[in-house]
């Protein structure tokens, strides 16, 4: 005959509220009751932490009633539901009622996680918007260094003409005029056409 597998340990904050409801006056047999514990794991690990009775002689037989939870309020947000959760845990071990603080506990833990996973998408968010103002920053920064560049190779060009400009000027200044040329000698039939003309030797 095959023993069936062992069943998980409980969660502490289980645990946290079985030790509050057996110190609130719950007895060991009605706690794990409700909350599914092994009584041999109960007795076992009260008495390892120290919180069976005997070592609470002097715990006090009633605490301060919790600030009063107003259910007709409405809830802005996860905080304030878990802050009304925890008062009716906090009722429901005072009265003694474990199931109740089972209930409301796993109401807390069902709370708590919606509460984290939004402020990790908020944080997700806040991260994706800042490395976006980072990358438009950069994009920014980046035109205007080209802008700059532009303005740099424009103003080069502008003074490389102007020196080209210079120089032609200077030149076109220093440079003497051609010499005249000596005209050609005249041939015969020229020669003879200003004989006859009445002009040349």
């Amino acid at each position: 005959m095959t023993q069936a597998a062992p069943s998980p340990p409980a969660p502490d904050d289980v645990w946290s509220v079985a030790r509050e409801a057996y110190l609130a006056g719950s007895t060991a047999a009605m706690v794990c009751r409700e909350l599914a514990l092994s009584p041999s794991t109960f007795w076992q690990r009260a008495a390892r932490e120290g919180w069976l009775r005997r070592d609470h002689p002097r715990r006090a037989a009633t605490l301060p009633p919790p600030a009063p939870v107003k259910l007709d309020d409405p809830v802005d947000d996860l905080w304030t539901a878990l802050d009304k959760v925890w008062h009716r845990i906090c009722a429901a071990l005072d009265a003694g009622d474990a199931a109740g603080a089972a209930r409301w506990t796993r109401v807390h833990a069902q709370l708590k996680a919606t509460a984290t996973a939004e402020n990790q998408a908020r944080a997700a968010d806040r991260r994706r918007a800042a490395h976006q103002q980072s990358l438009d920053a950069l994009r920014e920064s980046e035109a205007i260094v080209r802008a700059a560049e532009a303005h740099m190779a424009a103003l080069h060009a502008r003074q490389a003409v102007s020196k080209v400009e210079k120089v032609e000027s200077v030149l076109r200044d220093s440079t003497p005029p051609p010499a005249s040329q000596p005209a050609p000698p005249l041939n015969r039939a020229q020669r003879r056409r200003l004989q006859k003309r009445g002009g040349g030797p």
